[in-house]
């Protein structure tokens, strides 16, 4: 349905919010952005005197990239020595292990309970990268260290079960007394300009905190730390002559998980920690005391007991406050229904792993797809048992409105089974119905598979479910596919390929389907001379500059080719055989006229294109939104969808366009021609632009 023209839309536009142009920058790159940082207020921001030298530190660290290739290998290593050592690898394992399992579990409760909703606290994708590769390192290095201290003092962790209770008694009061203060000392060293510069510079560069920041240490730094925390367990045992190993792995877990609860992005405040009256605020920490630690570098150097910065007057006041700032818990203003999309779907959810929340979709080249399919199909089943749907990350659209995704329960395998159509489409409306009565949203988008045709007519079905439906009918509820941004952005991405002017012919797989079938409309009023063949065996497009075939090979005879519906990999396999290993340096001497493929199926999955090295393939249809230049968009929209950091589909967009300027339409069936520009426009004055390609 294509859109009214009304003065609602010309109202919404002068309400549009003016786009602030001052840069908060990457948060991890320069004291600059530590000043421009949201956490901070005028009254407990670091000034430039606390700040002025981290420009040196992170010249020194900011380029660190780690080989994680061989981190298996890294983690099996203590293994094979202890088997030549002849020493047990089973207190090694176990305590290793515990710490990896503890750390996993406190990133995911974290991000549930803490950053999902948070849309002004947003963990940059360099940061979490960097993290993500050095966040276990400390812990497999110190399964390296106890093969020795096993070798040289057994009676260290083979002790009689016995001394459990004594040793965990003379374990605490070691750390008191003796870890604490050398803690406090170690880190005021550590922040030597010199020595900040060689190390704890690394550590430093995330402003904004994980609970696993507290572990991403630079290599060198991990042994002033085994040498700073070791006299726990080791003066008792010095002491003593006997320690056991499950109190030196319950000391390094319970280290690990009180080091994370001081990175996390969360406000305690209760009078027994803050009161200058309560002993527990000079014995026990408050993350802010930590995040403290982080704005300002030269305070608040303390381990878990804030006296000993009492008492060297290194102590100082920070208060978090972006989410004084935060909207309304409950305000919902729109929904993007979302589903699972495969295995690698579920590899990229942050609540399973954080870390991989950006980048493309993994692969599994040995798994068959069904196979795969067959698994989220089970791991669905078994989640409808308790829900229907699974609420994702928070957003802020035009600092006023929220949106937010929410998935179905539904996976791959009920889009391929018609008979599956009733159910997906059921739970669609159960969850607008549900969404409405919760929080009183009216704007929803369908994401990917939810509006394909076989399902629901391109959505339609859904509209008419919505408007037959006794409770929704007069609620104004609205369902929009985003196809028309997509359409646009696909036109605008083609026009935009250098030459396209000159070029004869375009070869277009999916044509046929909405998106397509629109981009071609707008390609033959704005180039009547260009002539597009089309594989399909349906012929839906009446044009004289249209042919269609049913041989995929004939794609190597167009310079550019267009992919808008998803083939089996083995087909283009079997198409592009004959002229494998036929390409030349000199391009005029290719059997072939094929560049570039041009691929806006989701999700984007890479055609082997080994032997055609004069082709290139592309994802096309992502759109990218800056934080530094418009307040479009800010949060957690990005993550999860095989995307980078700040980058969008134009479906998404589209639904999200659709809600700021008050749309009061559905959007759903075949997309309307004549909108694709009006659309465009309304992106680009949000500032949304299309991924630039790297021809």
């Amino acid at each position: 349905m294509c859109m009214p023209t009304s003065k609602k839309a010309s109202a919404a536009t002068a309400k549009l919010a003016t786009i602030d142009t001052s840069a908060v920058g990457d948060a991890s790159s320069s004291s600059e952005a530590i000043l421009a940082n949201n956490a901070y207020n005028n009254n407990t921001r670091p000034t430039k005197d606390d700040t002025k030298h981290f420009k040196a530190v992170t010249s020194t660290h900011s380029d660190h990239v780690r080989n994680t290739n061989h981190d298996l290998l890294w983690f099996l290593g203590p293994a094979l020595i202890c088997y030549l050592l002849g020493t047990s690898i089973y207190p090694i394992y176990v305590i290793g292990i515990a710490r990896i399992i503890s750390t996993r579990i406190t990133l995911t409760l974290h991000y549930l309970f803490v950053d999902k909703d948070n849309y002004l606290n947003k963990i940059s994708q360099k940061q979490l990268e960097r993290e993500g590769d050095d966040y276990l390192c400390g812990t497999v290095l110190h399964m390296y260290a106890q093969i020795p201290l096993q070798v040289l003092f057994p009676a260290m962790f083979f002790s009689d079960p016995a001394v459990i209770g004594a040793s965990a008694y003379r374990a605490f009061w070691a750390h008191v007394f003796l870890v604490e203060p050398l803690y406090y000392f170690a880190h005021r060293w550590l922040h030597v300009p010199e020595i900040m510069k060689k190390m704890h510079g690394f550590h430093h560069l995330s402003i904004s905190t994980l609970p696993s920041t507290s572990l991403v240490q630079n290599y060198h730094e991990h042994f002033v730390y085994i040498a700073v925390f070791g006299p726990a367990f080791f003066a008792p045992f010095l002491l003593y002559g006997e320690m056991h190993w499950s109190i030196i792995g319950a000391y390094l877990v319970l280290f690990d998980l009180i080091n994370a609860y001081g990175h996390m992005n969360i406000k305690y405040r209760h009078p027994v920690f803050t009161s200058k009256y309560s002993p527990f605020q000079y014995l026990f920490y408050t993350p802010e005391f930590h995040l403290g630690h982080h704005a300002f570098f030269r305070a608040n150097y303390a381990l878990f007991m804030p006296i000993w910065d009492h008492m060297c007057g290194t102590w100082r006041t920070y208060k978090k406050t972006d989410t004084d700032r935060l909207l309304p818990a409950d305000q919902q203003d729109f929904v993007f229904i979302g589903h699972n999309a495969g295995l690698a779907h579920f590899m990229t959810c942050p609540e399973w792993d954080l870390y991989a929340s950006y980048g493309p979709f993994r692969t599994f080249k040995y798994i068959p797809y069904m196979v795969e399919f067959m698994f989220c199909n089970m791991v669905g089943a078994f989640c409808r048992l308790f829900m229907s749907a699974y609420t994702c990350s928070r957003y802020m659209i035009n600092d006023k409105l929220i949106g937010r995704v929410i998935c179905i329960c539904r996976t791959p395998i009920d889009y391929i089974k018609p008979k599956r159509y009733p159910l997906v489409n059921k739970d669609i409306l159960k969850l607008i119905k549900s969404q409405y009565k919760n929080h009183g949203t009216k704007c929803f988008g369908l994401g990917n598979l939810n509006k394909m045709k076989q399902v629901n007519d391109g959505g339609q079905l859904i509209s008419d479910m919505v408007n037959a439906d006794p409770f929704l009918k007069d609620k104004s509820i609205r369902v929009w596919t985003g196809d028309t941004m997509t359409a646009a952005s696909v036109y605008h991405q083609l026009i935009d390929v250098p030459g396209f002017d000159r070029i004869e012919s375009i070869f277009f797989v999916g044509a046929n389907g909405k998106i397509g079938n629109a981009v071609c409309k707008q390609l033959l009023t704005d180039f009547p001379k260009l002539k597009i063949t089309i594989y399909s065996l349906s012929h839906t497009l009446d044009h004289p500059n249209v042919k269609y075939t049913s041989d995929l090979a004939d794609l190597l005879n167009h310079k550019v080719v267009v992919l808008g519906k998803q083939l089996s990999l083995k087909k283009y396999a079997k198409a592009l055989a004959p002229a494998r290993g036929a390409s030349s340096k000199k391009s005029e001497l290719t059997p072939y006229k094929c560049r570039i493929i041009l691929d806006y199926t989701v999700p984007y999955i890479p055609i082997d294109l080994t032997g055609f090295h004069n082709i290139e393939h592309h994802q096309i249809a992502v759109l990218e939104t800056s934080p530094n230049t418009s307040d479009f968009l800010k949060g957690h929209f990005d993550i999860g969808f095989g995307l980078e950091q700040d980058q969008i589909y134009p479906c998404h967009a589209g639904c999200i366009i659709n809600t700021v300027y008050e749309r009061d339409t559905d959007e759903v069936g075949e997309v309307c021609v004549k909108d694709m520009m009006t659309m465009w426009k309304r992106g680009l004055k949000l500032g949304l632009r299309n991924r630039p390609l790297k021809i």
